[in-house]
């Protein structure tokens, strides 16, 4: 079943609460539609500047950050091309569609992979982690900390400093945990942490952002044929002197300077404790009406919620209805679709939108 609203020119007449893109409040919008100056004037390099200094704050960490002009999956390949030489094995390990997701665009390019996965809705264990780093060494390491197909959030806290210990570099895709979920990076040995803008920052889609420890770039240093869109040390070396090496969506730049500066002036603890708030109150709702949640029990997210349909009702049409009712949360993602649906209060949805979400849910499931 397709949703049945067509394109509104006039904007949309519904919320998101959806793993992303989500809901973008009106400041957030209005901050997009603000007149901006070029890349290479002294105002972008303001703002540039700001985003490096505030992201290292939320991060907890003295690494570089770099601001990508794309997707947070342009990252993902970032990290192969930069840090695999093609007669070096990865280890990657996949509890999700996006830790997968990885493992592909390593063989796209051609890279070597060691894969550990576990079943889709279980989290990646310290204990897993160990053993397999206990049958090779490793160049690099690359897992998912916030899984948004399954709803599962790895312990970063523990499994990082395990794999520093190892001597590998340690990727993270941190795509829709980044800004709901605290992330120290530098405590954790996170050696890469990534992330998009249009998930917990509640940004339209648009550039991706990443912090880069020391010894990430002296590796790159290393490795040939690293592309010329996703060089780290091309970005490194504009990102020095605050600007970009080639023209970033401006708009997106502007608003993620509002934005950062918003929740540190605000608290980052109390961001993440609004996100787990709001996941506990859709976790509490799918269980008092019979359903069961899919991310393992200690593994839950912080940001999205993957609920089992084990009441076997029409997921196509309960998400329609929603639609139709003014909220949109989406289906399971790929084999799960059918299987599951997820709730996702990320960003700036405050816990009364929540709650008007979840009353609603609760009419169209009783009429289902």
């Amino acid at each position: 079943m397709s949703p049945t609203k067509q394109f509104n020119p006039d904007g949309k007449d519904f919320k998101l609460f959806t793993p992303g893109p989500v809901e973008s409040p009106e400041w957030v919008l209005k901050e997009m539609g603000k007149a901006n100056d070029t890349h290479r004037s002294l105002a972008y390099r303001e703002m540039h500047r700001s985003i490096r200094t505030n992201l290292q704050k939320l991060l907890s960490t003295k690494n570089e950050i770099l601001i990508f002009a794309n997707s947070g999956t342009g990252i993902l390949e970032a990290c192969v091309r930069n840090l695999l030489k093609d007669d070096e094995t990865g280890l990657f390990f996949t509890c999700g569609a996006f830790g997968d997701r990885w493992i592909s665009i390593a063989k796209m390019n051609g890279k070597k992979s060691d894969v550990v996965s576990v079943d889709w809705g279980k989290g990646i264990s310290p204990e897993i982690v160990k053993t397999a780093l206990s049958k090779k060494k490793y160049p690099v390491v690359f897992i998912t900390f916030n899984e948004t197909s399954t709803g599962v959030l790895n312990p970063l806290e523990i499994i990082g400093p395990m794999v520093k210990e190892s001597g590998a570099l340690l990727c993270v895709d941190c795509v829709s945990g980044m800004g709901g979920t605290r992330l120290n990076v530098d405590e954790w040995g996170i050696d890469v942490a990534l992330a998009s803008v249009q998930k917990s920052f509640g940004i339209p889609p648009g550039i991706s952002i990443c912090s880069i420890s020391e010894r990430t770039f002296e590796k790159a240093k290393t490795v040939e044929n690293r592309g010329f869109y996703f060089d780290f040390l091309k970005l490194k070396k504009k990102g020095e002197s605050d600007e970009h090496p080639i023209t970033p969506p401006i708009p997106q730049i502007r608003t993620l300077k509002t934005v950062l500066e918003r929740i540190i002036a605000e608290d980052p603890e109390n961001f993440y404790k609004g996100h787990t708030e709001r996941t506990q109150m859709i976790r509490d709702w799918a269980i008092k009406n019979g359903f069961e949640i899919f991310s393992e029990e200690g593994y839950h997210s912080q940001t999205v919620v993957t609920i089992t349909n084990n009441k076997n009702i029409d997921v196509a049409k309960f998400v329609n209805d929603m639609f139709e009712s003014g909220y949109k949360i989406v289906n399971g993602y790929g084999s799960l679709k059918g299987k599951t649906f997820r709730m996702a209060p990320m960003g700036w949805i405050t816990k009364e939108e929540t709650q008007k979400m979840l009353d609603t849910a609760s009419k169209v499931l009783k009429a289902l």
